[in-house]
C-alpha cells in the first residue's frame, strides 16, 4: 500500500491555508509546505497545523513545484494550492486509491476542479471541464518545470478521480487584472525563449478568446459572471500578444515581420537589387590586386558579437599591410567600439538613412568614393547575402572588392571567396577573405580597446558593494533559443560565490526582471543599468565571466576575461573560441548547473594567477 505527501507552494496565505489542510486531514501521511517568504502568519499556522514547513526563494512556479515534490518524503504527491479545498467525496476516493495495493495503480490521476470567481460558482466558459492531474507517482512523472502554466507529466495510464477540487478563485476584480497582468508578461516571456515572435493576426486572440469562452464554451450560461469572465480572460489573451510585441522590439530589436510584410520587404529587396545591378557595371572577376594602399572593411550589423569576430581579420590586415591605411565601416551605435590600434578611421552607418534620410546616404557614399579606396572587404557572415553589406562595399568605388560568395553578393565582387566547410569556426571563416588579398592570418584571438577607465567598473562596484575578486554573470541573449533559463544561472552563481568569488550579475535590454531573478534566488548583486563601455571596464577587472552564447560572451573573450559561454542551441563549434581563457559548457538541461561549475574550475584552475591580479 502507497504512502502519499502533500505538498504546497505559499506565500502570504494565512486567508486560504487552514482551509485547505483541514480539508486534507487524514488524506496523505505528510503535508510539506513550501514558502517563498511570506510576511503573515502563513508559515506560522502551518507548523500549527502539522506540516513541515520548507523555505524557498520565488524563482518560478515550475521552480518552486519541483522542489517540493523533491522534498516529499514518499513517491505518491498530491499536489494543491493553498486556495483549494477536497471535497469529502474526492478526499475519500484519494484514500480508497492509496488502499490498494501499488501495482494495480495507474501513473496518476486527474482530479476536476469546481470553481468559485467573485464569490460565485464558475461552471462554464473559462472554467468549463478544468480536469488536471495533481496526484501522480513521480517516479513515473513530473511536473515540466514551465515557469508558468506549469503541467505534470507522466509516463503510464491516467485516471479521473470521482469527487470535486474547489477553488476558490479571483475575490474582486483589482485582484484578478493585476494577477493575469502578471501572468501574460511571464507567459509572454517564456513563448519568446521558445521562439515565438509576434505577428500582426495576433491581434486577433482578443476577439477569438472572447468568442471561444462566451459562445463555444456556454459561457453565457453562466450570465453576467460568464461575460465578465470572457472579458477578462480576452484581455488576458490580448496582454500576451501585447508583451510578446514589447518583447519583440526590446530584445528583439524589432516589430513582428508577418507574412505580408516579408512579402513586401522580398519586392524591396528585388527591386533594390535589380536598380543596383542596372546602376554598377559587374567587377572585373579575378585578376591581379595590385598595390595596397587603402582598405575599407565593411561590417553594418549592429550585433555587438559579430563585430568583435571581425578583429582577427583587422589584425591580420593591419601586420600584413603595415603601411596601408585600414578604414572600418560599421553600425552608428558601435562605432566607438571599433576604434583602437587596428584601424585608422572608423565609418559610422545607420541603416535607416536609406528611407528617412537619403541625402545624408548619398553625403556618406560621395565620401566613400572619395576616398579611392584600392580594396573594399565585405565582412558579412560566409553563408547568408547581406543586400546592404554588398551594396556599401560596391558602392565604395574600390578596384578590388572581396567577400564570401553567397546568395547573389557574387554580383558586387571581383574576388568572391568559396567557404571551406572545414572552418568551422567563425573567426576561421572571416580569415578566409584575407587569401585574395595575399594576407596571411595574425591568430584568431579577439581584440578590443574598451574598459581601460577604472573609474566606471569602480562605481558599479561601489553601487553595488561587489568585492574583488568578483564573477560577471550575464543570464540575457538577443536569441530567445541562446537563453539559458534564469534559474540554472541561479544556480551557478550559488556554485561560484561557494568557491569564493563575489557574483555581478549583468543584463541588457529588457532583461532586468530577469537578471533580479537570478540575483534574488542566488543572493548575489544586482547590476545597474551598464551600456558597452561600463560593462567592459568590469569585464577586465572580473575573474571570471560566464555567459550565454551572445555579444558580452564575445566582449569578455576580446578583453581576455576567463569566460564560460554556455551553448545550448548546439553551436559551440561555430561560434565559441579555441583560446586558452575560454570554456564552453554545454549543458544537457536546465538543471545541469554543475556542466557549467566545471567548466568554471577548468578556468580559475588554469590561471589563478590572472584572477589574482584582476581582483586588485
Amino acid at each position: 500500500m502507497p504512502r502519499l505527501s502533500i505538498i504546497v507552494i505559499t506565500r502570504n496565505e494565512e486567508r486560504n491555508l487552514p482551509g485547505l489542510l483541514a480539508s486534507v486531514r487524514g488524506v496523505g501521511d505528510e503535508v510539506v509546505v513550501v514558502d517563498s517568504g511570506s510576511t503573515d502568519h502563513t508559515v506560522e499556522m502551518a507548523r500549527a497545523l502539522g506540516a513541515r514547513v520548507l523555505h524557498k526563494d520565488w524563482i518560478d512556479y515550475g521552480t518552486q513545484r519541483l522542489f517540493a515534490v523533491a522534498q516529499a518524503t514518499h513517491d505518491w504527491v498530491l499536489s494543491l494550492d493553498a486556495d483549494e479545498r477536497l471535497s469529502p467525496e474526492l478526499a475519500q476516493a484519494i484514500r480508497a486509491e492509496m488502499a490498494r495495493p501499488e501495482a494495480e495503480l495507474p501513473a496518476a490521476y486527474r482530479v476536476h476542479f469546481r470553481h468559485r470567481v467573485f464569490g460565485r460558482p464558475a461552471r462554464f466558459g473559462a472554467m468549463w471541464r478544468d480536469r488536471r492531474i495533481r496526484l501522480f507517482d513521480r517516479r513515473r512523472g513530473n511536473y515540466d518545470g514551465a515557469p508558468i502554466h506549469e503541467r505534470i507529466l507522466v509516463d503510464g495510464p491516467v485516471a479521473l478521480l470521482p469527487g470535486r477540487c474547489d477553488h476558490e478563485g479571483f475575490r474582486e476584480p483589482a485582484e484578478a487584472a493585476e494577477k493575469l497582468r502578471r501572468y501574460a508578461l511571464a507567459a509572454a516571456r517564456e513563448r519568446y525563449r521558445h521562439g515565438a515572435r509576434f505577428r500582426p493576426w495576433h491581434w486577433l486572440r482578443w476577439p477569438a478568446g472572447f468568442l471561444k469562452r462566451w459562445v463555444f464554451r456556454l459561457g453565457f450560461l453562466d450570465g453576467r459572471l460568464g461575460l465578465r469572465l470572457a472579458l477578462l480572460y480576452a484581455g488576458y489573451d490580448l496582454g500576451k500578444v501585447t508583451a510578446l510585441r514589447a518583447l519583440d522590439v526590446e530584445i528583439g530589436g524589432r516589430g513582428g515581420r508577418g507574412r505580408l510584410r516579408g512579402a513586401l520587404r522580398a519586392v524591396g529587396r528585388s527591386l533594390a537589387l535589380a536598380l543596383a545591378t542596372a546602376v554598377f557595371r559587374p567587377p572585373r572577376r579575378g585578376g591581379p590586386v595590385g598595390p595596397l594602399r587603402k582598405i575599407l572593411v565593411v561590417r553594418p550589423d549592429e550585433r555587438l558579437g559579430d563585430l568583435l569576430l571581425t578583429t582577427p581579420l583587422l589584425r591580420a590586415l593591419r601586420r600584413g599591410l603595415p603601411g596601408c591605411e585600414l578604414h572600418v565601416l560599421v553600425a552608428d551605435r558601435l562605432a566607438h567600439v571599433a576604434e583602437g590600434p587596428l584601424v585608422d578611421r572608423v565609418i559610422a552607418y545607420e541603416k535607416r538613412l536609406f528611407f528617412r534620410r537619403p541625402w545624408q546616404l548619398a553625403g556618406l557614399l560621395r565620401d566613400l568614393r572619395r576616398q579611392r579606396y584600392d580594396a573594399a572587404i565585405d565582412a558579412g557572415h560566409w553563408f547568408a547575402f547581406s543586400l546592404t553589406a554588398s551594396l556599401l562595399t560596391r558602392a565604395a568605388g574600390a578596384r578590388v572588392q572581396v567577400g564570401h560568395d553567397r546568395g547573389q553578393a557574387a554580383l558586387f565582387l571581383s574576388h568572391p571567396v568559396a567557404h571551406d566547410p572545414a572552418c568551422e569556426r567563425e573567426v576561421a571563416a572571416k580569415l578566409e577573405l584575407l587569401a585574395p588579398l595575399g594576407v596571411a592570418p595574425a591568430g584568431p584571438a579577439l581584440e578590443s580597446a574598451l574598459g581601460r577607465d577604472g573609474a566606471l567598473a569602480a562605481a558599479v562596484l561601489a553601487r553595488t558593494a561587489a568585492r574583488a575578486p568578483f564573477a560577471v554573470l550575464n543570464p540575457g541573449a538577443r536569441m530567445a533559443d541562446r537563453r539559458w533559463p534564469a534559474a540554472a544561472h541561479a544556480a551557478v552563481a550559488r556554485g561560484l560565490r561557494v568557491r569564493g568569488l563575489d557574483v555581478l550579475v549583468v543584463w541588457g535590454p529588457g532583461e532586468e526582471e530577469m537578471g533580479r531573478a537570478v540575483a534574488l534566488a542566488a543572493e548575489a548583486r544586482l547590476a545597474p543599468p551598464t551600456g558597452i563601455v561600463a560593462l567592459a571596464s568590469l569585464l577586465r577587472r572580473a575573474a571570471l565571466c560566464v555567459s550565454n552564447d551572445s555579444g558580452p560572451m564575445h566582449l569578455a573573450v576580446a578583453l581576455g576575461t576567463p569566460t564560460v559561454g554556455i551553448f545550448i542551441a548546439g553551436d559551440e563549434a561555430r561560434w565559441g573560441h579555441a583560446l586558452p581563457h575560454f570554456a564552453a559548457a554545454q549543458p544537457r538541461g536546465e538543471k545541469d548547473s554543475a556542466a557549467v561549475l566545471a567548466a568554471c574550475d577548468r578556468l580559475l584552475a588554469v590561471a589563478p594567477a590572472g584572477a589574482a591580479s584582476r581582483s586588485g
